[in-house]
Formats: structure tokens, C-alpha cells, sequence
């Protein structure tokens, strides 16, 4: 059976006592480094989300910018068409005018040759129709 001496709690004690050291040599130390590194792992937690949350913000604004920038760029280059379209259209009314003004001319040059020309040749219709007359009758007159 078992005895119940004086060893005993002697034994007790010595292991509470042994406890006792252990807690306040090896155990509060390595408990407080685990809660040093947790709240480090903490911090840096925190900070990696704070980051983060900096750069999805800053690609947002980036992405922003970005289509504003594109948006401009394709307002401006309809601007520019617009414009292209205009001076086009200027040039080619430019371009009209002056074909008119030239076919203009030239019909009326033409016109005046045409009218030289019946001219000369009415003065010389007299001459054409007895030198006709002459071939067909096959005699002068």
C-alpha cells in the first residue's frame, strides 16, 4: 500500500517550488517572445493591409486617370475630324469653284471660237454654196 510520510510533501513542495522557477525562468520568458512576435506579426499584418489598401487605391486613381486620359484622347481626335471634315469640305468647295470658274471659261471660250468660227464661215457661205452649185450642175454661174 502506499505510505503517507513527511517525503511526500516534501516532494509536493519541491515540484511546486520546481514550478514556480521553471514559470518565472523559461516559461514567462518564451510566453512573453510569442506575444512580442504576435503583436510584430500583428503590426506587419496591419501594415501589409494598409499597403495594400494604398496601392489598390492608387491603381483605382491610375485606372481613372487613365480612361479620363482616353477619353479625352478620343474627344480630341473627333474634334480633329471634325475639323479634317471641314477643311475638306472647304478645299473641295474651293476645288468645285475653280473647276466651275474654269469650265466657265472655257465654255465661253469656246463659245467666242464657235462664234469666230460661224463668223468666218458665214462670210464664205456665199462662196461654198455657188462652188456647190457649180459641182452639182457641173457649169459656173
Amino acid at each position: 500500500m502506499l505510505k503517507f510520510d513527511i517525503t511526500l510533501f516534501i516532494q509536493i513542495v519541491e515540484a511546486l517550488i520546481l514550478t514556480a522557477i521553471l514559470n518565472v525562468i523559461f516559461i514567462k520568458p518564451v510566453m512573453q517572445i510569442f506575444k512580442e512576435r504576435k503583436e510584430k506579426f500583428d503590426g506587419l499584418r496591419s501594415d501589409i493591409e494598409r499597403f495594400t489598401k494604398g496601392a489598390e487605391e492608387a491603381l483605382k486613381q491610375y485606372q481613372q486617370r487613365l480612361q479620363e486620359a482616353r477619353l479625352e484622347a478620343n474627344r480630341k481626335k473627333e474634334e480633329l475630324k471634325q475639323l479634317a471634315k471641314a477643311e475638306e469640305k472647304k478645299i473641295l468647295e474651293a476645288a468645285n469653284k475653280e473647276a466651275e470658274e474654269l469650265k466657265q471659261k472655257t465654255l465661253s471660250q469656246l463659245a467666242q471660237q464657235l462664234q469666230q468660227v460661224r463668223q468666218a464661215l458665214q462670210s464664205q457661205v456665199e462662196t461654198f454654196a455657188v462652188a456647190i452649185a457649180q459641182k452639182l450642175l457641173g457649169r459656173s454661174l
